[in-house]
């Protein structure tokens, strides 16, 4: 049986595909080769050094590896921190998850169907409004540290909550006007599946969601989660030994939204309902900005100095591409030991024995199909390889 291999690159780094078939995939294999070796270089820091590291096993997803280390810090010590904390960190932690989903959906598989540099100017106009409204209170970009443990460093004026709430209304009118609307109408995506099967790419149907908050539904338990090697230099991550998908998509079936609900009825878990929930999520998550800052009341502390001690912990907070998890243990204020899981390692698994997400989506379909059903997952080859 001839193997194809194919290079995927425009997936925040890249990787390999070992493709079974001829016009058809009948089986795949994911490979990822990359290696930073992070949680090793933690080994033996103070704990304080996560905050500063952890934020660069992503260029794309910083605010949400400082937010789970701060988080998980935070379990370990049983810091309290103030609800305005709490907010301004949701705050920017959804601002980062539509400025990545504006971007994946424009500069990362738009073009693979739609030749039209014109849509990338749209990502960079979005991209910059959304960096604007995050700078309120994060200050710099990329790798902001305004997150510590006990709170956030930021104390932001009335007029500066104003104006950040006049920025977020004028991104959310600019996103159901140019983007995708309430109703889930959206030109640029059904422009997209003009020539592309909107019933391809089905996975699982298995649906993860670990980071739970008042916005996002979780059904898991994270002592759960095992991770085990594969072929490359990546690994799985499995709930109760199962693959599951994680993602905007999980994260709307569980919210049991009406809208997705609506679509997944009729296209099941394909590449549109995939597609769909990313593209969609935005409006959720900008509509319940304005919601949180509404309720942040400037007179509480903006941080609680924790009491330092020794322990294990592990937290999951929902970030762009899906759940991620910190792991670490402290002992005399250094770190004994660092564990992230990442959101690709539970949709871009690669399993000889039973398809992952990813692997099953591809399965069965034609080979021409291969680079928009891989992509529609939105794979961070660099996270996959921290």
């Amino acid at each position: 049986m001839k193997i194809n291999k194919k290079i995927i690159n425009k997936i925040e780094g890249e990787a390999t595909l070992k493709i079974t078939g001829e016009e058809k995939v009948e089986f795949a294999e994911i490979e990822f080769w990359q290696y930073h070796g992070i949680e090793n270089y933690l080994k033996n820091r103070n704990y304080m050094d996560a905050l500063v590291v952890n934020p660069r096993v992503c260029g794309i997803c910083g605010h949400s590896h400082l937010h789970a280390t701060a988080k998980v810090i935070e379990k370990v010590f049983d810091a309290e921190i103030s609800r305005k904390a709490e907010i301004f960190r949701t705050v920017t932690t959804f601002l980062e998850i539509i400025e990545n989903h504006i971007k994946w959906f424009y500069i990362t598989i738009y073009p693979s169907q739609i030749k039209d540099k014109e849509f990338i100017f749209k990502a960079v106009r979005f991209s910059s409004k959304i960096s604007k409204a995050i700078a309120i209170l994060a200050g710099q970009f990329p790798h902001n540290s305004y997150i510590i443990p006990g709170g956030v460093t930021c104390d932001p004026t009335y007029m500066e909550l104003m104006r950040l709430t006049d920025l977020i209304k004028e991104i959310l009118d600019d996103y159901l006007s140019e983007i995708m609307d309430e109703s889930l109408n959206s030109e640029d995506l059904e422009k997209f599946f003009e020539n592309l099967p909107k019933d391809i790419g089905k996975g699982l149907n298995r649906f993860l969601v670990l980071g739970g908050n008042e916005f996002f539904k979780t059904n898991g338990e994270l002592q759960k989660v095992t991770e085990e090697k594969n072929s490359s230099l990546s690994k799985n991550a499995l709930y109760n030994n199962e693959f599951y998908e994680v993602g905007p998509l999980a994260r709307m079936i569980e919210n049991k939204d009406l809208n997705i609900i609506k679509i997944y009825n009729e296209y099941s878990d394909s590449i549109y309902t995939r597609m769909l929930a990313r593209v969609y999520e935005p409006v959720y998550l900008l509509k319940n900005i304005l919601t949180l800052l509404k309720e942040a009341d400037l007179c509480e502390p903006s941080f609680i100095k924790p009491s330092v001690r020794d322990g294990k912990a592990s937290v999951a907070i929902e970030a762009p591409r899906g759940s991620l998890i910190h792991e670490i243990n402290i002992v005399n204020e250094k770190i004994n030991n660092y564990n992230i899981i990442v959101p690709t390692q539970f949709n871009l698994a690669s399993s000889k024995q039973k398809p992952s997400p990813a692997q099953a989506a591809l399965i069965g379909n034609s080979v021409k199909y291969i680079d928009p059903i891989f992509k529609c997952f939105d794979i961070c080859a660099v996270c996959m390889s921290h």
